[in-house]
């Protein structure tokens, strides 16, 4: 099994996925920039997107979309509780931290980071990652992870775009319950793990 990934971007949630769930695996870099593999070839040709997470399985078959991944990752290791049991309030609970993060959290970040986004989005731009983060904010305050008392795969995700906060213009600082439960998450050792083999 194959992890395509870019250093430090949201393919390190399905490194530290893969890791909580004990799914061994092998972690190939992809050139952020020409979208190409170390060898030369072309990264397009794995994943037709040209973006990671992409992990390719051991018959073939490309899994893309860190929620999707998540989800076959849960399926294959339920006793690593990324999701929860099917048909259960934990589970839902679980999914729609998850959809957020991913959609609200990780898409409010992304026109930031463009080089070609307008001036004059940002400032707007970085309002609405602040209205998105405070709904973290608030569901982290008083509380050690998301929805559970142990971490999910939403927590993984916010965990990773916690580490996006700085790059965006905004402060942690600004965030405490935010950077106390990316604290917490970063002391597991999977985490750890993840994290130090996420480099270039």
């Amino acid at each position: 099994m194959k992890l395509y990934y870019y250093p430090d971007a949201c393919s390190l949630v399905v490194n530290i996925a893969l890791r909580a769930a004990n799914i061994p695996f092998d972690l190939i870099e992809v050139d952020y920039a020409s979208r190409q593999l170390r060898d030369g070839s072309d990264f397009s040709k794995i994943n037709a997107k040209a973006y990671v997470p992409a992990l390719v399985l051991d018959d073939g078959s490309c899994l893309t979309e860190v929620i999707a991944i998540l989800d076959w990752i849960d399926f294959k290791a339920p006793k690593a509780a990324l999701l929860g049991l099917q048909g259960t309030t934990w589970r839902q609970e679980a999914m729609t931290w998850l959809v957020f993060v991913a959609t609200e959290i990780h898409k409010s970040f992304s026109p930031l980071f463009r080089p070609n986004t307008p001036r004059e989005f940002l400032v707007p731009g970085q309002h609405h990652l602040k209205n998105r983060l405070s709904v973290i904010e608030t569901q982290l305050t008083g509380r050690q992870y998301l929805c559970a008392d142990t971490p999910n795969g939403a927590d993984y995700y916010m965990y990773v775009m916690s580490r996006w906060i700085c790059d965006s213009g905004l402060c942690t600082r600004d965030w405490p319950a935010i950077r106390a439960h990316a604290n917490r998450i970063e002391t597991l050792t999977y985490v750890q793990d993840a994290l130090a083999s996420d480099i270039r």
